[in-house]
């Protein structure tokens, strides 16, 4: 049940892009603002509707902080190193170097505020209050940067109306998340996991898989800017929203583990990949491998860990 809830959440989030896509070539927005706003909101659909169903469960007294601190963290780490690393490996990943300084020192900020408000063990109402603050003031940035250089948006065609796409993607992403987040509970339940290891790993790597499919894609079309930005927009999007909104709902409960060491690790990962973009205004095969690299090198760790 757990893998066909994850096959739910990207199939129905493949639909709602495929629909918004369609509405965003409509205003002729840059693939950089596409990327960093439909798409990366877009794809981020799995996690964000995984944390307000684990919040309900909260309010109704079933402990979930794990699954949802788990989720956004392991799938950040995913899409900055493995999503980034395979569209690397697709082809050579040419970025703007405003992109990397304005959308990466965001990325990194945002992992630093989690950092700094779940310090004490918990991320509580108020708290989750100022991350839904914080993105709301990135997207208003990035309003400004709307139109580019790069005006030509990927063509995507298809018989039901862009609105109905949107519409069945949403329910299907719905419906799967609800039963991501039962069947991974139970999971921790029947293998003696804890839900972050389950959040990370399991409900992580499965929801990062619709930014897998699109940035890989896009870097085969040769749109480097669409394929990074959908990756960078969706670490801002996780480490902000699905936190800060689950949050609001339901005071959230950060693990030591966490702490020391799955977000040092999202750290690290994200300077790497920012490093290797600033240095050289894009990505190249070998550096597509450390990216991978050091994503197989985090999942084994955190096995360990525990």
């Amino acid at each position: 049940m757990l893998v066909l809830g994850l096959l739910g959440l990207w199939g129905g989030t493949l639909l709602a892009i495929r629909g918004a896509v369609l509405l965003a070539e409509k205003h002729g927005w840059s693939q950089g603002f596409v990327g960093l706003t439909v798409m990366s909101i877009g794809t981020d659909l799995p996690e964000l509707f995984i944390a307000v169903d684990a919040s309900v469960q909260q309010l109704q007294g079933v402990e979930a902080s794990g699954i949802i601190v788990g989720n956004a963290i392991g799938s950040t780490m995913a899409q900055a190193t493995l999503v980034v690393g395979a569209a690397g490996l697709a082809r050579y990943l040419s970025v703007a170097p405003s992109m990397v300084r304005r959308d990466g020192t965001t990325l990194l900020l945002a992992t630093l505020m989690v950092v700094l408000l779940g310090s004490d063990g918990a991320i509580d109402r108020l708290e989750g209050s100022v991350l839904l603050i914080g993105y709301a003031l990135y997207l208003i940035a990035l309003s400004q940067s709307r139109r580019g250089q790069e005006a030509d948006q990927p063509g995507v065609r298809g018989v039901l109306p862009p609105s109905l796409l949107v519409f069945i993607g949403l329910a299907t992403v719905i419906l799967a998340s609800h039963v991501s987040v039962t069947e991974g509970v139970a999971l921790v339940e029947s293998w003696g996991m804890s839900q972050t290891m389950v959040g990370v790993l399991i409900l992580g790597l499965g929801t990062s898989l619709p930014e897998l499919a699109l940035s890989v894609g896009a870097a085969r079309q040769g749109h480097g800017s669409l394929a990074v930005g959908n990756a960078i927009g969706s670490c801002v999007f996780d480490m902000m929203v699905p936190l800060g909104l689950a949050a609001t709902m339901h005071p959230l409960l950060v693990g030591r583990e966490t702490l020391i060491f799955d977000l040092p690790a999202l750290a690290l990962g994200s300077t790497v990949l920012l490093f290797f973009l600033f240095r050289k205004k894009g990505l190249q095969r070998r550096e597509a491998w450390s990216l991978l690299v050091l994503y197989g090198v985090y999942v084994v760790s955190r096995t360990i860990v525990g």
